[in-house]
């Protein structure tokens, strides 16, 4: 196997990378992020471009992954970087979106007195950690790639640290979620009885997309802090099924549970059905009629 050249035991990968899973994967997320690109575009539901970007970084991760399966046994650093570090920070992407849309249905609901944290503070704070996490995990990628063992070594340290942080916030994140779900039903607001609005079902996506995410963070977190040698990352298979499979489920699963239903009843403008190719437009009527409920 191909490594750098630091007198250590680094190597890019401990097998040679699957063409046919890298290609598969490569048209998965490429069909998948073309229709959010497409729902994006027709809904004008903005909080959603963060995951629409992280579902180009993986597309774009897989093609430097199969990049790298041609270059094998002599793999070099230009289509490892590309795959490590797109694949690496998507995910923080969709979460950023996520978070967004927790604060859309809280303010749908008119719930933002049974919320832990308010809305425009729910945003900002979570959005915060996943940019922080975002750039650790960033940076660490980029040190483990200069050139040097002891780089090596340092930059999976600040990885490490990069996936906590997002294990963390993800972690308050679904307390916060979980919390204000549990309040609401306690004593529902007027608005959260309305038949127009359909926020369980967009916070059951959230909780879906949640824990998905948080299951590929905790073994991004295992596989880097087995190290480069670990058991994780000689095998393949377990990257494909923790990580790949996940985040394609998680842009699956907000092209099918779409959100632009609560942004359409608080902003007007259109909504994807649940067919995520169907598009209805909100009246000013039904519009009125949420704000008034």
């Amino acid at each position: 196997m191909g490594g750098i050249n630091t007198g250590g035991p680094f190597q890019y990968y401990r097998y040679t990378p699957s063409i046919p899973a890298g290609i598969t994967f490569i048209i998965l997320f490429s069909v998948t992020t073309g229709l959010h690109t497409y729902q994006l575009a027709r809904t004008r539901t903005w909080i959603l471009l963060p995951l629409v970007l992280g579902g180009y970084c993986e597309s774009i991760g897989y093609i430097g992954r199969v990049l790298s399966s041609k270059e094998a046994p002599n793999f070099t650093m230009g289509p490892y970087l590309m795959q490590s570090l797109l694949t690496l920070l998507a995910p923080a992407l969709f979460a950023a979106s996520i978070y967004m849309c927790l604060s859309r249905i809280i303010l749908a609901t008119d719930g933002q007195a049974l919320s832990l944290i308010k809305p425009v503070r729910l945003t900002a704070l979570f959005v915060s950690a996943d940019v922080i996490g975002l750039a650790t995990q960033g940076g660490g990628a980029g040190l483990m790639t200069a050139g040097s063992l002891a780089n090596f070594y340092a930059g999976e340290k600040v990885v490490i640290t990069g996936l906590a942080v997002l294990v963390a916030s993800f972690g308050l994140f679904v307390l916060v979620a979980f919390t204000f779900d549990f309040r609401i039903r306690k004593a529902p607001t007027t608005r959260s009885c309305s038949s127009q609005l359909n926020w369980r079902i967009n916070l059951q996506a959230l909780y879906t997309g949640s824990v998905l995410i948080l299951v590929r963070s905790i073994f991004r977190l295992v596989e880097y802090s087995q190290g480069n040698a670990g058991w994780l990352i000689r095998h393949e298979w377990t990257f494909y099924v923790f990580d790949s499979a996940l985040m394609f489920g998680v842009l699956i699963l907000f092209n099918v549970l779409h959100p632009s239903h609560v942004n359409a009843l608080l902003h007007g403008g259109k909504y994807s059905e649940t067919t995520g190719l169907r598009f209805v437009k909100v009246s000013k009527e039904e519009k009125d009629a949420q704000a008034e409920v």
